[in-house]
């Protein structure tokens, strides 16, 4: 019987800016779940050229800068502003985590300066991620969860001025075996502070919530996927 694990997760953050810089919605990558086999075959080398969110999660820096580049050309070409954001944004994320940012001067020479003032921090920013949470849920409750059932936890933290999250307030748990995962995810991300006036700043009430389920020979029709 095939055995899949579905999670979404939903980030909003209360902060004077009415536009969050941390994402929204994302793809949750779980090494469990998500990650390419390590042979490295045709099909996992693909999967990994569109998705360089997995090239990060394997601090394949490099890569996943060619990725990046690749799709602000494509979506500059084609005029889509939402992907040349993402796009940019994800460039961005990616020589921040190798350390590179300065030693390439023209890699954002496509992107637009609205997103690169906040990226920058040219105007006030809140917080945002480097690396996104990956939330692991423990062997015991993979084997003991409801199939098709609906398990929430929400969390509010704050990001520090040095881009740490700390303080977790959890609003809605369903126990420790999912607790614990999305406080360890949360604690193991990489952040850019907020900043306000030109100055890190520490920023409260972010917020997470986390709906795992579990496909079990059952859809997961409220999962949110």
């Amino acid at each position: 019987m095939r055995t899949s694990l579905f999670i979404a997760a939903t980030l909003m953050v209360a902060s004077v800016n009415a536009a969050a810089q941390l994402k929204d919605r994302f793809e949750v990558v779980s090494a469990r779940t998500n990650l390419p086999s390590p042979i490295e075959n045709g099909t996992a080398a693909s999967v990994k050229r569109v998705n360089p969110e997995l090239l990060i999660a394997e601090r394949r820096y490099r890569e996943a800068t060619a990725v990046y580049t690749t799709q602000i050309q494509r979506a500059h070409d084609q005029n889509d502003m939402k992907q040349l954001n993402q796009a940019c944004m994800g460039l961005f994320r990616t020589l921040s985590l190798s350390k590179s940012l300065d030693s390439n001067p023209d890699a954002f020479s496509l992107c637009r300066s609205e997103e690169l003032d906040a990226l920058f921090a040219h105007v006030d920013r809140n917080p945002m991620f480097l690396t996104y949470p990956v939330f692991e849920p423990s062997l015991s409750w993979i084997n003991t969860a409801d199939p098709g059932r609906i398990y929430n936890v929400q969390v509010r933290f704050d990001i520090d001025e040095t881009g740490r999250a700390k303080n977790f307030d959890f609003l809605q748990h369903e126990g420790y075996y999912l607790s614990y995962p999305v406080l360890s995810a949360l604690k193991q991300s990489k952040y850019l502070p907020a900043v306000k006036d030109g100055k890190p700043v520490r920023s409260t009430d972010n917020l997470i919530q986390v709906t795992f389920c579990l496909e079990r020979g059952k859809r997961c029709e409220e999962s949110g996927n």
